[in-house]
This record gives C-alpha cells, sequence and structure tokens, in this order.
C-alpha cells in the first residue's frame, strides 16, 4: 500500500481512502516533459516553476523519491538531443530571446495589464472558472494535494511578467486551472441543478463568445464587426498589426505571395532563371515558397533568420536574386542593380507584409563570403 499522494511512490490506495498515483507516472511525466522540450524550450520555465512550486508545498517530499529522479533521468535522455545541438550551434535559442531585435517587436506588458491579458486571452466569460481553481487549489482543504499546482502558476505568472513574456506563454497551465474550478463550482451547487445549468451556459459561451472568437468560423470581414465587443484590441503581444488579430492574419497571403515569385520567376530568360534564387527575409516567407513553391518550379528559397542561417546559402552567388522590401535603398549597398517588380498585397495579411518584389543583379560580395553578417535571430 502507497504512503499517500504526498511522496507518490507507489500505487494503491491511503489510509484515507485516497487514490495515488502509479510510480510509472513519473517515467510518461518524464517523456512527455522531455518530448515538451523537444518542442519548445520555453517548457523548461514551467518546469522550472512546477519544481519550485513543488519544493514550498508539502508535496516535496515526492521529489526525493527514487521514481522521481527515474522520471527527471527519462527527461534528460529525451532532451539531451536538443541540448548537444544547441552546444554544438552555439546555443541559437539563447542568442535569439538576448537578441534586441527580438525584444523590440514584443509588447512589454506592466503586471497589472499582462494579468489583464490573461482573462482577454482565455475571454472574460471564463475567467470565474480558472480564478475560482487557482483560488480552490490556494485553500481548499481539500485540495491540500495539489497545493503545489496554485504556487506553480503564481510563479509561471510572475516569472513570465519579470521577462516581459507574450502573454500566451502561460496558456498550457489553464487546463488544470479550469478542472480545479470546475471541481469548486461542482462543490459549491447543489445537485438538482448543474447539469441542465452548466449545459446551458456551455452552449451560450460556445456560440456566442468561444466559437466566434477562437475558431474561424467567421468570415475575416464579420469577425472584426463581431469580436471587437469582446476581444481587447491592444492586447497583442508583439507591435506589429494587422486587421485581425496576428494568429489569424498570420494565416493568409501565402499562396498569393509564393505566387508573385512565380510569375517574376518564369518571366525571366530560361539562361537567367538557371542561376537565380529566391532571399527571404523570415522562415516563413521561406518555408512558404519551399512548400508551396514546387509546383511553379521555384528554387530552394534561403534566409538568414533562425534555422534557415544554418542551412546555408545553397550555393547562390547573389548573381541574380529575387526578394521581398520595403524600398529599393535598402539593397543599394550591396547590389550593383536593384530593380522594382511591382506590389506584394494580399487581403488580411499583417500591415508590415504589403511589400515590394525586387530583383537584385549582381551581388558585390558573395553570399558566402557575407553569410555570417546575414544572421539573424529575430
Amino acid at each position: 500500500m502507497g504512503t499517500g499522494v504526498l511522496d507518490g511512490v507507489d500505487a494503491g490506495t491511503t489510509a484515507t481512502g485516497r487514490r495515488t498515483a502509479s510510480p510509472w507516472a513519473w517515467l510518461i511525466f518524464g517523456l512527455l516533459a522531455g518530448l515538451g522540450i523537444e518542442n519548445k524550450h520555453s517548457t523548461v520555465f514551467f518546469l522550472f516553476a512546477v519544481l519550485v512550486g513543488t519544493l514550498l508545498s508539502s508535496q516535496r517530499k515526492m521529489l526525493w523519491s527514487w521514481h522521481c529522479a527515474a522520471g527527471v533521468g527519462v527527461l534528460i535522455l529525451v532532451a539531451l538531443p536538443n541540448f548537444l545541438w544547441q552546444w554544438n550551434n552555439h546555443f541559437p535559442t539563447y542568442q535569439m530571446l538576448h537578441d534586441p531585435a527580438h525584444w523590440d517587436k514584443i509588447v512589454k506588458l506592466p503586471p497589472l495589464l499582462f494579468l489583464w491579458a490573461q482573462i482577454d486571452l482565455l475571454l472574460w466569460s471564463t475567467a470565474p472558472i480558472w480564478i475560482g481553481g487557482v483560488v480552490w487549489l490556494g485553500f481548499a482543504k481539500q485540495a491540500r494535494p495539489w497545493r503545489f499546482v496554485a504556487i506553480t502558476y503564481l510563479i509561471f505568472l510572475a516569472m513570465m511578467m519579470a521577462m516581459h513574456a507574450k502573454h500566451y506563454y502561460l496558456a498550457p497551465i489553464y487546463p488544470v486551472l479550469y478542472a480545479a474550478g470546475a471541481v469548486a463550482l461542482g462543490t459549491m451547487t447543489q445537485r438538482k441543478w448543474p447539469t441542465i445549468a452548466y449545459t446551458v451556459d456551455l452552449l451560450l459561451t460556445l456560440v456566442f463568445f468561444t466559437g466566434p472568437i477562437a475558431l474561424t468560423i467567421l468570415p475575416p470581414n464579420r469577425y472584426h464587426a463581431y469580436t471587437h465587443y469582446f476581444v481587447d484590441e491592444n492586447a497583442d503581444s508583439e507591435k506589429y498589426r494587422g486587421p485581425l488579430p496576428q494568429i489569424l492574419s498570420d494565416r493568409f497571403g501565402w499562396p498569393e505571395m509564393v505566387k508573385g515569385f512565380a510569375d517574376r520567376y518564369n518571366a525571366l530568360p530560361a539562361d537567367v532563371r538557371a542561376q537565380t534564387g529566391i532571399f527571404c527575409d523570415n522562415y516563413g516567407e521561406a518555408s512558404a515558397v519551399n512548400i508551396l513553391g514546387a509546383p511553379y518550379g521555384l528554387p530552394t528559397a534561403i534566409s538568414g533568420h533562425q534555422n534557415y542561417y544554418l542551412w546555408g546559402w545553397h550555393g547562390y552567388t547573389g548573381e541574380s536574386i529575387l526578394t521581398l522590401g520595403d524600398k529599393r535603398e535598402d539593397f543599394t549597398d550591396d547590389f550593383a542593380e536593384v530593380i522594382d517588380l511591382g506590389p506584394f498585397d494580399a487581403a488580411w495579411t499583417m500591415n508590415f507584409e504589403h511589400r515590394h518584389y525586387f530583383w537584385l543583379r549582381h551581388r558585390k560580395r558573395s553570399y558566402a563570403a557575407d553569410w555570417p553578417e546575414i544572421k539573424d535571430w529575430y
């Protein structure tokens, strides 16, 4: 029989009748946490908050079990290839986080506005549930075994505030807070009416709030007209603006952009096309060209942005390059000839994406020579 939820060592039933977790849960934790780090490095901050939250609660005892050590071992093994890659490439994620240009694009919210952004992100209609979950986890007697979750959330929230992180970085922790809030609500209501009341509330919230705002069920031209009553338009995580929230605007314009490259590329003489490459400012544009450009016969796009820098210049010298830019003068220092090939424009894209296609000729120094200076972790 296990010794209780506090140590989480053995599966079974405690003297109070409460079920405990299987020790195999630690191995599952290690696997999922390791995969989380592989997928998103910010998982490290969340795991740090979990560690501190656990140390500050009565659950700290479970950290000293060999099952916990085994779980941490699995976490390290799963995340190790990523760490070795970071080491071998001079920790590019660290470089990106410390790039002044990176921080310049992020909206730095003061603590109160950051907290309000959480409510706005999750919709004010659901705020009583997750806030109630935090309170229940923090103070309810029956929630004592899960007190560390409330502490974890507060630490995680404080860390993200201090680091001026994007407000949605906390989103993954909210499902457990919603679950706790639902339990708290259930303990405060009578069993005669909750099923009908909760069902009606869920349907109203889904149909009139969550659905139209969070799901792509409204046409773009109706989205703004409907949601501006419920969503704070100044709560964006980045300074860039668009006719729609960034996560929606960023879904538009890719096919049109790639077709614009294709029209200009295929208009070049055959002997010129053979030595023409495509250079993109960021991984989004480069990936769009490389994924959507195959049917058009477009060459592989290159970029100095993040991982694309590590993948190199694919042998292009810069003799003939197609690119997107803001103005001709941005390229005259590096190319002997800069030709404006007309504007790119697509509905609903971000404001900064309304640019011009340029044909760049006779690069003054080859990409091979200048590639270290092209590196951009923005």
